[in-house]
């Protein structure tokens, strides 16, 4: 793990590791303020520590390197969570819990703790919305990219077999508690009819409102790491041919038609998988730092 790599999920997890940086005292000085939050010189220093005391064996960085890096993740953090706030993103206490029960250490949670696993989950929903918007490959990119390899002599890798899915869906947006409600309700009768024997493609382009919408629904192949946990989840769970359940995400609700698997074993699929990957995770960072780019434009950040 690089140190940046490593900054940052200290600087994410400082709630996790103490309470003391979700509650802020009358005598903590102020090291910034993002929009509506402070973060004090108190949350700083623990962060601080934990980044220090979690630093792979031989790594080296100056205190105020380290504590410079912290503090930027930490506003960072506090701009993504604030955005995800005013979208009406929530972590519902069924999630909360989760991480709990998955964090044996987090057994007796206090409510501070609770409060920075909520933001930690809120955060993560809203990076994953800006990434799953923006990290689809098109053949097309795939074509261009290994084009422009061959004419540059770069040799590509022929890349490792992976699971591919090739899928259907119905996504139901919702940004609220009270637009969930209703997208389930309306999600939950559009299944019945897909179990009933309509045509997905059909339901897809009359209901559908994300942009697959006028392919049917048609999502391409993709391979595990490309959806969102809870889609991914509930495709595992699926036979070709069979439709899910409803299913919500962070987008929305979603049914799902699971239409074909396959290992991509062929040289010519393993290169293109490859080649999508790489795109796919280029695009990826390109989303979140975008984000992150379009968050500080628009926000107050005073650093003191």
């Amino acid at each position: 793990m690089n140190v940046k790599k490593l900054i940052l999920a200290a600087a994410i997890g400082a709630g996790l590791n103490t309470a003391l940086a979700a509650d802020i005292k009358p005598s903590d000085s102020i090291a910034a303020v993002v929009d509506n939050e402070v973060i004090t010189q108190r949350q700083v220093a623990q962060a601080v520590a934990d980044a220090r005391r979690d630093l792979p064996k031989g790594e080296k960085i100056n205190d105020e390197d380290l504590r410079r890096q912290v503090l930027a993740q930490m506003i960072n953090q506090s701009l993504i969570v604030q955005a995800g706030k005013r979208r009406n993103i929530r972590a519902s206490e069924a999630e909360i819990d989760a991480v709990i029960a998955a964090n044996p250490s987090l057994k007796n949670a206090s409510k501070a703790v609770r409060r920075s696993i909520a933001d930690n989950i809120i955060m993560e929903k809203v990076r994953q919305q800006a990434v799953m918007q923006n990290s689809r490959v098109s053949e097309s990119e795939i074509d261009h990219f290994i084009a422009q390899a061959e004419q540059q002599g770069v040799a590509l890798p022929e890349g490792e077999p992976m699971r591919q899915y090739r899928a259907q869906h119905i996504l139901l947006k919702a940004d609220n508690d009270n637009a969930a409600a209703a997208a389930e309700s309306s999600i939950r009768k559009i299944h019945t009819q897909a179990r009933s024997g309509a045509d997905f493609s059909s339901l897809a382009q009359q209901y559908s409102q994300d942009v697959s919408a006028g392919n049917g629904g048609d999502l391409g192949w993709f391979a595990d790491g490309m959806m969102v946990a809870q889609f991914e989840d509930a495709v595992h769970k699926l036979k070709p041919g069979q439709i899910s359940a409803p299913v919500r995400t962070e987008f929305g609700w979603h049914i799902i038609k699971l239409n074909e698997v396959r290992d991509a074993g062929t040289p010519e699929e393993r290169r293109r998988n490859s080649v999508r990957q790489y795109l796919s995770q280029q695009k990826a960072q390109q989303a979140t730092t975008d984000l992150l780019r379009d968050l500080h434009n628009s926000a107050f950040v005073d650093v003191r």
